[in-house]
This record gives structure tokens, C-alpha cells and sequence, in this order.
């Protein structure tokens, strides 16, 4: 299955094409490198409008143009959340918009039953974090950059979250699922979107082919003895929907359930094409399971 982001509002997917995108966040327009979209651009006469171009370096990285000068950062509405965007200097905007496509999915698994604890591993600026705290869930969100977390917790009070039960951790994913396991923390909830290449705050190094399966077995550890949901997103070229859900097979053998799969993409009532941004994997136990909780 697909799950597809129909944009509008304060978001906005104008054009895709020549392995770019042009995206609205709020009122200025961004031209962004996608390397999957290697179609042609259907509407180029809006390429030129772009207020922000990043290009990326060959040797990692890359930089901005600016055709005004923006704010330094702004306020972007999306389902009655507010969260604050700005170009960062990895071309991000501080929101994936097609994580959106598991908002209504995720709130679903928190209110089948209280209470509900969720574990949100590289958590990054807190979308879904608030998603799971405004359904009802305690959540704990991780993520190895100080500054992202501070970023988190302005989302959250731009969404008038700030009391929300939210505990903010600055941690590498690995080293803080280790601990929780020693302290025998359990989790009904587990969402996670592991990048492709990192670095904790102390340096250490995460390599997705060489540390992700140690992690999965650790937070199998980490699920309540009546769980809710894992969800399971990355966006690292090579992984496909049946990689994913052979990753979250242990879920199944352990819990029973089912495993969901596909392809995340962005859409837009103008185009005919859609951008391919990523891929899920999402288990969930039975719902008969659910309703006895």
C-alpha cells in the first residue's frame, strides 16, 4: 500500500521534477534537491518564483541562495498543530510532510485504550511526538542534537503542548534503548525513522546497515507485554517496503498481528505525478487484542 500526502494549507508540493522538488511552507516557496525525481518538471514557469535554492556539495552538505530576505524562522499550520520552519543547513525545513500520512493511524493506536506509553526514536522536531501527546500518550522522544530538541519543545508550545506528559531526551537512540532495557522501562508504542548515517552527542557513530537490526532486537526488549504499534519509517535509498516489514517480523512471531507496507509520497490536485519520499513498515496487534486492552 501507499500512503499519500495530499498537500494544501500551509504546506504545499507545487512541482517535482529533473531530481528536484518546489515546496509552499507557509508564505515563501523552496527549490530542493529530490534525487528520485528524475521525471520532467510539469509546471517550470513556477521554478523561477523560489524565494530559497539549496544546493548540495559534492562532498557532502551544501548551501542556500536566497532570492529575499526570510524571517529567521516562521510558523507553518498543519491539523491544529503549529510547528516552526526554517531551511536548515542539510536542506531540511524542520517538517517531513509525508510522515502526516501516519498522523490519523497513530492517534487511532493511542486512544484503542489507556494509558499508553511511546517511545519516538530520532525524533527529530517532534511531528509525531505531539501527534501521540495530543491523542493521549505519554511519549518519550529522543534524539542526539540538543538543538533539535529545543526545537521540539517550541513546537510544542506553539501547539499549546508545552504541559503535554512529553519527556525530552538528548541521547544517541542506541545507548538510551540500552539503558531503558536495564531499567526495565516497557513501551506500548514504538516509533521510529533512523537516518542513513549519524552521530550521537557523544560522538557516536550510527551506520543504518550495521545498526539497525542491534537496535530492533533492543526495543523488541523494550514492548509491553500488550503493545500497541511500531511504526517504522526511513528514507535511505536501497530499503524497500519488504525489507521493512522482514525487519519487524519479530513483532509478529512474538505478538501475532499484522505488518503494513508501501511507499510514503507526496501529491498535490495539480499534478499528475506524485513524489516518492520514503518507505514504512507499520505492525499492529490483532484488533480483537486492542479491544481487550
Amino acid at each position: 500500500m501507499d500512503i499519500v500526502t495530499l498537500t494544501g494549507g500551509d504546506y504545499e508540493l507545487l512541482d517535482a521534477g529533473e531530481e528536484t522538488r518546489l515546496e509552499r511552507f507557509g508564505g515563501f516557496v523552496f527549490d530542493r534537491p529530490s534525487p528520485v525525481a528524475l521525471w520532467r518538471r510539469e509546471r517550470p514557469e513556477l521554478w523561477r518564483k523560489a524565494d530559497g535554492v539549496y544546493h548540495r556539495s559534492a562532498e557532502g552538505g551544501g548551501n542556500w541562495t536566497f532570492a529575499r530576505t526570510l524571517p529567521k524562522e516562521w510558523s507553518l499550520n498543519w491539523d491544529g498543530l503549529r510547528f516552526l520552519v526554517k531551511p536548515t543547513g542539510f536542506g531540511h525545513m524542520g517538517i517531513f510532510p509525508e510522515h502526516t500520512g501516519h498522523w490519523n493511524w497513530v492517534t487511532e493506536r493511542v486512544r484503542a485504550a489507556a494509558p499508553c506509553s511511546v517511545l519516538h526514536l530520532f525524533a527529530y522536531t517532534g511531528a509525531l511526538s505531539l501527534v501521540a501527546a495530543r491523542a493521549g500518550a505519554e511519549v518519550c522522544h529522543v534524539d542526539a542534537v540538543r538543538d533539535i530538541v529545543t526545537w521540539a519543545r517550541g513546537n510544542a508550545a506553539a501547539s499549546g503542548l508545552e504541559k503535554a506528559p512529553v519527556r525530552w531526551i538528548v541521547d544517541d537512540a542506541t545507548g538510551f534503548v540500552l539503558r531503558e532495557a536495564r531499567r526495565a522501562r516497557r513501551y506500548d508504542g514504538i516509533i521510529l525513522d533512523p537516518p542513513s548515517y549519524g552521530k550521537g552527542p557523544d560522538g557516536e557513530r550510527w551506520i543504518i546497515e550495521e545498526h539497525l537490526q542491534p537496535l530492533l532486537d533492543a526495543l523488541l526488549g523494550l514492548t509491553s507485554e500488550r503493545p500497541r504499534f511500531v511504526l517504522f519509517t526511513c528514507h535511505t535509498l536501497g530499503f524497500s517496503p519488504v525489507l521493512m516489514e522482514n525487519l519487524l517480523l519479530p513483532w509478529v512471531e512474538r505478538f501475532g498481528g499484522r505488518i503494513e507496507s508501501g511507499s510514503m509520497t507526496i501529491g498535490a490536485p495539480s499534478l499528475k505525478s506524485r513524489l516518492p519520499t520514503g518507505f514504512f513498515a507499520r505492525w499492529t496487534p490483532l484488533e480483537r487484542k486492542v479491544s481487550e486492552q
